[in-house]
């Protein structure tokens, strides 16, 4: 067992939260490249775009998933956090035309907090 404590995710969307779950042993992402991510405890911070697809998590005893929209990865101190235009729902099968504009206004609000924390890390060097 690792000495790292246990994971917490969050999914998250404009509306508010989603989902959100601790206790997990593992997260698995997917991602934009093609390829998916195990996160477990004690990951490296990372930053990294999705995909529409299943979020799978685990706990000692269970496996479950969840479908989420496309959106971007926050991994930083055991919290894994997903920001997306929301869950998909098992009746909908495309994404609607304010899902997407919901998605390219949750990546403008995460690309306009990166520069900001690049120019406070910028201005204190």
């Amino acid at each position: 067992m690792s000495s790292f404590p246990l994971l917490t995710l969050h999914i998250l969307s404009p509306d508010g939260i989603n989902f959100e779950k601790g206790g997990l042993q593992e997260v698995v992402v997917p991602l934009a490249d093609g390829g998916s991510i195990g996160i477990k405890p004690g990951h490296a911070t990372l930053i990294a775009e999705t995909v529409r697809g299943a979020i799978r998590y685990r706990t000692e005893l269970e496996q479950e998933s969840i479908e989420v929209l496309p959106g971007v990865l926050d991994i930083r101190d055991n919290t894994v956090i997903i920001l997306s235009a929301g869950k998909v729902s098992q009746q909908t099968s495309i994404v609607s035309e304010a899902g997407s504009m919901n998605f390219e206004r949750l990546m403008q609000t995460l690309i306009n907090k990166i520069q900001v924390e690049e120019e406070s890390v910028s201005s204190q060097s």
